[in-house]
């Protein structure tokens, strides 16, 4: 049996995607909980200067220790990423380890 090279690489593509699709939710879940987080901090630096119990200094090292504080961010994206990444790839390969047993007829892979 040949292999359809279109055919095996879209087939690979799509069972990729699929498997890093769940590893988008659970970051954009993430990434919601800390926008809403960080939100609620700019306000209160804003409430606060806005209501003169802050000056611009405190503004500036306010918003500065939020920005620090979310740095973590970067961390946990990344590493969704590489696990999206990960089982992407898994995803693919499982299909092309089915198109060489389908191939040559009996399971190798």
């Amino acid at each position: 049996m040949a292999i359809d090279l279109n055919v095996l690489a879209q087939t690979a593509l799509n069972q990729g995607l699929e498997a890093a699709r769940g590893h988008a939710e659970d970051l954009k879940t993430y990434l919601k909980a800390r926008a809403t987080i960080m939100a609620t901090g700019v306000r209160q630096i804003a409430d606060d200067r806005v209501a003169n119990l802050i000056d611009d200094a405190d503004v500036r090292f306010a918003f500065e220790e939020i920005r620090k504080a979310e740095r973590g961010v970067l961390l946990v994206a990344e590493v969704t990423a590489k696990a999206a990444a990960q089982d992407a790839l898994n995803a693919m390969f499982a299909v092309g380890a089915m198109a060489i047993n389908g191939a040559v007829g009996i399971p190798i892979l």
